[in-house]
């Protein structure tokens, strides 16, 4: 062996990572300590074995796939968590990095790779995607809990509660495709809206019956009470928020518990903001409250259709609701007609089914 070869060879083998070569068909050729110590196999073992032996079926398939696009591009490949099956039989997750071998004529002899063991990083980051997935399971559990208070008070709410978020949830990710918004729209943003769109209406808990459950239209002096909602809501959700450490998952909820019956115009409450200045939250769900108000029966009212709640929402565009968020309603109409069909279905399979007793 040449000198400068024999260097080459012994500076592989101190190398943390593993370096491997194998002929054309997946057998070792050549592998330093790592490769070793990453798969369990003595030396003797490992010289020769095929890459099928020591792989899932899965990441063999895997593996021939990248071995022969790397052979018909001659470009360097990368395989991400892949599997392998240690001597003791535990398994491993490996990041590949392969290349085309050449002979002195620069014909393919096999294949050359770097390895790197990221069982450890790739368990964590599972660990973590379950904790994500638990905080946010833990967090939708709270909104609702949170809004079906206001369920306690007004029992025509529950199915409420469904339907502002997925209406919410539609507007939002059709708002999502426009220019305007695609950077501040977000997946999460999304998810936000959907689970906090239900905490709008949390301050009427604190709005005596005679006014929240009255029949019929409320006078001047009534009105000013029911107003209060929105800030009572804002209020405890700003509460609750005060006491979290970091960025809350109540931002969203307490923007539309506030602002949710402002008007683009400024003629709106608690505040009287105008246009831009109500958050984008509290404009979506302005408009999927009014449009589920319309088309619900109430003890007070009865439900418009559709296309009467449509012509009101289009009548009140640029006035009343801001008029990109009743163009996204507009370009899912069909969308909302079905899910409040669908959950008017739901509600009155509910009403029907006979109340549970119990033997005394």
């Amino acid at each position: 062996m040449k000198v400068s070869e024999k260097k080459y060879r012994n500076i592989l083998e101190s190398m943390e990572e593993g370096y491997f070569e194998v002929d054309l068909k997946g057998n070792f050729t050549f592998f330093n300590d790592s490769v070793i110590r990453i798969l369990g196999y003595s030396r003797e073992d490992l010289m020769g074995m095929n890459n099928r032996k020591y792989s899932t079926p899965e990441s063999a398939k895997k593996m021939y796939q990248v071995f022969n696009r790397v052979y018909i591009t001659g470009k360097t490949a990368n395989i991400s968590e892949y599997e392998v099956i240690k001597k003791d039989g535990s398994i491993k997750y490996l990041e590949f990095s392969v290349s085309i071998k050449g002979d002195q004529e620069k014909e393919p002899t096999g294949f050359r790779g770097v390895a790197r063991d990221v069982t450890e990083q790739l368990k964590a980051e599972i660990e973590r995607r379950e904790l994500e997935n638990r905080l946010h399971d833990a967090r939708a559990a709270t909104i609702m809990g949170l809004a079906k208070l206001s369920e306690y008070r007004d029992k025509g709410t529950g199915a409420h509660l469904e339907r502002i978020r997925e209406y919410a949830k539609i507007i939002a990710i059709e708002m999502a495709g426009l220019p305007a918004y695609k950077d501040y729209i977000t997946e999460k943003y999304i998810d936000d809206i959907y689970q906090s769109s239900i905490l709008h209406d949390i301050g009427k808990v604190g709005i005596q019956d005679s006014v929240l459950l009255k029949p019929g239209k409320l006078n001047h002096e009534e009105f000013n009470i029911i107003k209060r909602h929105t800030v009572l809501g804002g209020d405890a959700l700003a509460e609750i928020e005060s006491q979290i450490g970091g960025r809350s998952f109540l931002i969203l909820g307490k923007e539309i518990a506030y602002y949710h019956h402002e008007k683009w115009d400024g003629t709106g409450y608690p505040v009287g903001l105008k246009g831009e200045d109500i958050p984008l939250s509290a404009r979506m769900v302005a408009v999927a409250d009014v449009y589920d108000a319309l088309t619900t029966k109430r003890f007070y009212k009865e439900a418009f259709t559709h296309e009467e709640s449509r012509k009101i929402i289009v009548d009140l565009k640029g006035s009343h609701f801001d008029p990109d968020v009743v163009d996204a309603f507009m370009a899912n109409e069909k969308n909302f007609s079905r899910i409040c069909a669908e959950k008017r279905t739901e509600e009155m399979d509910l009403l029907e089914q006979p109340e549970q007793t119990s033997l005394q």
